[in-house]
């Protein structure tokens, strides 16, 4: 009786001791993957969009309303400066100076009379004043309708690709019409914002590189103005620079993706942008440390497309993880898979 006693108490401390170790089974780390933080040489870049815009462009309307004689340039083609584009009706007005002209020429005869007729004290100073004063009127009414006629001549304001038209000849052509649009695409312009934070890093002269879709050609731009105002809405600065555009290969409404180096060479610490977290209390990255997970407040510097400059909170040497972020949290045992090497 007394040997089954035994047994018995041998069996509850057992299940005491199981009891013990069940509920503080250690927790199975999560594989991730890591990089070695170390420092690299590097002069800083900004990464960007922007716009490629024509160096000038405007709609051309006409000044005057008028019937159109005749559109003398072809959609889509190169004109020159001052090329003649639209004419307009413009007989009544020829009509005016031309009935002016005889107007004129009997104003001069009798205005030559009546001198001869001063020179003799014929006639008083007033009634010469009266009639020269009749003649440059004339004179001057002449010239207000050689104004108007000049302008039944619409020309280029400057030498570029000019658009579709939308005016054919015989219309009336009133002042609100757009006739085409024209545009100079050598050198074009290209526009961009940029934080507020890197304003003081854009200057004028500063070398911008950019792409356009659909090709890996790295053009370059040189920045020629900036805005001297932040914009309040956005906390960001405009930007413009301008390029050749050899051949024309570029066109104006273009989208672009730019790169800026900013700065000298300095070392740098970077890191892959998915790993910084940003948070209401501060940035941070998770590193490991003694096996397991732990966040570290973090100051970053400048952005490139995939990396982010940590400033402050990131030694050398540091494991920074950069896979399964959402699924971390501090003091989570970790298996990290580095899949860089410190240099």
């Amino acid at each position: 009786m007394s040997g089954l006693v035994f047994f018995s108490c041998k069996k509850e401390e057992k299940k005491a001791d199981n009891a013990k170790t069940t509920p503080q089974t250690e927790q199975k780390a999560l594989k991730v993957d890591g990089i070695i933080a170390h420092e690299e040489i590097t002069t800083g870049t900004i990464s960007t969009t922007g716009t490629i815009i024509a160096n000038e462009e405007v709609e051309i309307k006409s000044e005057i309303s008028g019937k159109i004689t005749g559109v003398h340039f072809k959609e889509g083609t190169f004109v020159k400066e001052g090329q003649l584009l639209v004419k307009l009706n413009d007989d009544d007005l020829q009509a005016q100076v031309r009935k002016l002209s005889i107007e004129i020429k009997m104003a001069e005869e009798k205005e030559g009379r009546m001198k001869q007729l001063l020179a003799a004290n014929a006639i008083s100073k007033e009634e010469y004043d009266v009639q020269l004063t009749s003649l440059n009127l004339l004179k001057a009414n002449v010239d207000i309708i050689k104004v108007d006629i000049s302008k039944t001549r619409i020309t280029a304001p400057f030498s570029g690709i000019i658009g579709f038209k939308n005016v054919s000849p015989g219309a009336i052509l009133s002042s609100s019409t757009v006739i085409a649009s024209i545009q100079n695409t050598q050198p074009l312009k290209l526009e961009f914002s940029i934080p507020e934070k890197y304003n003081n890093l854009i200057y004028q002269g500063t070398i911008v590189d950019f792409k356009v879709a659909g090709s890996n050609i790295i053009n370059k731009a040189n920045v020629y103005a900036k805005e001297p105002k932040i914009d309040q809405n956005t906390r960001t600065s405009k930007v413009r620079a301008t390029f050749s555009n050899p051949g024309g290969k570029l066109f104006p409404g273009s989208f672009a993706e730019i790169n800026i180096s900013v700065g000298e060479k300095t070392k740098v610490k970077m890191v892959p942008t998915i790993a910084y977290i940003p948070d209401i209390s501060g940035a941070k990255l998770f590193v490991k440390r003694g096996g397991v997970a732990v966040s570290v407040p973090v100051k970053a510097g400048i952005r490139t497309e995939k990396e982010i400059q940590i400033l402050e909170g990131l030694n050398d040497g540091d494991t920074v993880i950069v896979s399964g972020i959402l699924q971390l949290k501090p003091k989570m045992p970790v298996e990290v898979n580095i899949i860089n090497q410190a240099q």
